[in-house]
């Protein structure tokens, strides 16, 4: 949940840095949440017992 949680909130900073016009620390943080979307499910894919 706390996951779930944290992607929206980055989301909600991505859009809100678009709209001002800030693209290039928009994309960073795209990159950022691809980047954590990619270990969140690397580790969950790690242990398939746990699910």
């Amino acid at each position: 949940m706390s996951v779930v949680i944290g992607q929206l909130w980055g989301l909600t900073v991505i859009v809100d840095e678009w709209m001002k016009g800030h693209s290039a620390t928009a994309w960073w943080g795209a990159g950022f949440l691809c980047l954590s979307f990619l270990v969140v499910l690397g580790l969950w894919l790690l242990d398939p017992k746990d699910r």
